[in-house]
């Protein structure tokens, strides 16, 4: 589970990236908030 989460944050911190060098910045928002959901379940899971 911990392994898949950390997949899904590199793949989403690469989509973020790329789409802020487009200037996409509405899509860019949303990739944000999927990130920090993400990174939340992250630290709930380490923090068993």
């Amino acid at each position: 589970m911990i392994t898949n989460l950390f997949l899904e944050l590199k793949k989403l911190l690469a989509d973020l990236a790329s789409t802020l060098l487009l200037g996409k910045n509405k899509d860019a928002a949303a990739l944000a908030m999927d990130l920090s959901e993400k990174s939340r379940a992250l630290a709930e899971e380490l923090a068993k």
